[in-house]
């Protein structure tokens, strides 16, 4: 018996856990991520994390989740430095006073 075969009752168990979904006002943007519901410090590479834009979902490992949130920060941080204006969208998404 596989080992996926020998964990899939357990896995299965129980369903995932929504980590955060939300709707961005200022265009429309449907975003959500999901992760397996597992005990601290046990979620595992053959595990999947769901993040979904809009009509897209990508299904990642743990590690190319992280990965991809890395990239996109880097990116960000490219962007706004050389279109530090964009800051006032950052700002208006969360409502951060000064």
């Amino acid at each position: 018996m596989s080992d996926e075969l020998a964990e899939s009752p357990t896995r299965a168990a129980a369903g995932p856990v929504e980590l955060l979904d939300m709707i961005w006002p200022e265009t429309g943007l449907q975003t959500s991520a999901r992760a397996p519901q597992r005990a601290k410090d046990t979620l595992s590479e053959r595990d999947t994390i769901e993040l979904e834009l809009d009509f897209v979902t990508l299904a990642l490992t743990p590690l190319e989740f992280i990965q991809l949130a890395a990239f996109l920060r880097m990116c960000i941080d490219n962007l706004l430095e050389q279109h530090p204006g964009l800051q006032r969208a950052v700002i208006a998404a969360f409502d951060i006073r000064d």
